[in-house]
């Protein structure tokens, strides 16, 4: 049946878990979309090594349960790839199940030099992206003058050119999970390569145009569920229970702790959601905010043990500012701060139409970079509110 079509949504899963029916393409399409075309800029620029990689993951039918298959972060392999047709055949024969990850090196000094000097040299940019853009981040002006390492950029599982039904989430186990695997597996490409494991920072956010989504809530529940590991070596074994990626930091925009009621449907689509979600639940029922799936209460736990600072625009539709704003008073860390942007909605990195229009976004990419090269050498900006 085509993509799209509701009955066959329905239909598929139980297809494909009573092995009667295999996904030629467990993406839905949308591994080989075509770049969107201001992508190109940082796919064709001489001066970024760039490559595309993804993870394999244990196939859902060699575990007992859904729930354990959502929670497993278990890598059974992993590769450079092109996203030619043969990759779709080849993928399934593997299991069917991977997270894609793109990655980009900049080697060359940019216009201007680097940050603070070089400060930022040598450090990983973790970006964790969702749902409407299949090709690669063009690289910002906040990770260009940051890392002449490894910058990775993360679709998570159900998003992008990873597999799944688009933006269905049976489990937000899903989201760290996809995100641990891309952290193992580029500590695995470091050691097997001879480098040492860099720090590592978390970025999530609504940013540079409409449309691009990083799940900041991910960035926030990943670093709640995996604690960090200070061995190099713990962190490319991925069997269960193993110590965790050591994270540097997490720099979190517009996280969904709570979502603003202009994004909610109505009480009676939310009715029939709770009604139908055990049976049809990849259908779409509400059309919200992009980059909106549901309240993660997980994500208020009261436990991080990474430095962070959450950002928030006032006048969010989208999610709530006043939930982020309550979720920074509990967060016990030593290392916190949090600030409130006046007047700004939830894409706070919007491309302005001129220098003017231009200057809300600077500010927030200034403010990304500054807490991002102090924590480099672990400057103590604790506990603080703006």
């Amino acid at each position: 049946m085509p993509l799209g079509n509701p009955l066959w949504e329905v239909v598929e899963p139980y297809l494909v878990a009573a092995n009667l029916y295999t996904n030629p393409d467990p993406t839905h399409g949308r591994y080989l979309l075509p770049h969107h075309p201001p992508h190109l800029e940082l796919i064709n620029n001489p001066d970024v090594k760039h490559v595309w990689r993804r993870v394999f993951l244990k196939p859902y039918k060699e575990f007992n349960t859904l729930e354990e298959a959502y929670d497993s972060c278990e890598i059974i392999g992993s590769e450079e790839v092109q996203l030619k047709p043969e990759e779709l055949a080849s993928g399934v024969k593997r299991g069917g199940r991977w997270v894609f990850y793109s990655v980009w090196k900049l080697d060359k000094e940019p216009q201007g030099g680097w940050e603070e000097g070089g400060k930022g040299l040598n450090r990983d940019l973790l970006l964790v992206h969702a749902t409407t853009d299949c090709g690669t981040l063009p690289m910002s002006s906040t990770s260009s003058k940051l890392a002449s390492a490894l910058s990775s950029q993360t679709f998570l599982l159900q998003y992008g050119r990873s597999t799944g039904i688009n933006s269905y989430l049976p489990s937000l186990n899903l989201l760290p999970a996809a995100v641990h695997a891309v952290l193992s597996d580029v500590a695995h490409w470091d050691i097997s390569s001879g480098r040492h494991q860099r720090q590592v920072f978390l970025s999530g956010a609504v940013c540079d145009k409409p449309g691009r989504i990083f799940r900041a809530d991910s960035s926030l529940y990943y670093v709640l569920k995996y604690p960090p590991s200070s061995s190099e070596s713990a962190i490319a074994d991925t069997h269960e229970g193993a110590p965790r990626p050591n994270i540097a930091g997490a720099f979190v925009l517009c996280p969904m702790v709570d979502v603003s009621p202009e994004s909610r449907p109505s009480a009676l689509i939310e009715y029939i959601a709770k009604g139908i979600k055990y049976f049809a639940g990849s259908l779409p029922l509400a059309k919200a905010v992009r980059g909106n799936v549901s309240d993660d209460p997980r994500v208020e736990a009261d436990f991080f043990s990474d430095p962070i600072r959450l950002v928030h625009g006032s006048a969010d539709r989208a999610t709530s500012p006043a939930a982020t704003e309550r979720l920074f008073h509990r967060l016990p860390n030593a290392d916190k701060s949090f600030k409130l942007y006046d007047g700004y909605e939830h894409v706070m990195c919007k491309v302005g139409i001129d220098a003017a229009d231009d200057e809300k976004r600077q500010r927030v990419l200034k403010d990304w970079r500054s807490w991002l090269i102090a924590h480099c050498d672990g400057d103590d900006n604790s506990n603080k509110q703006e």
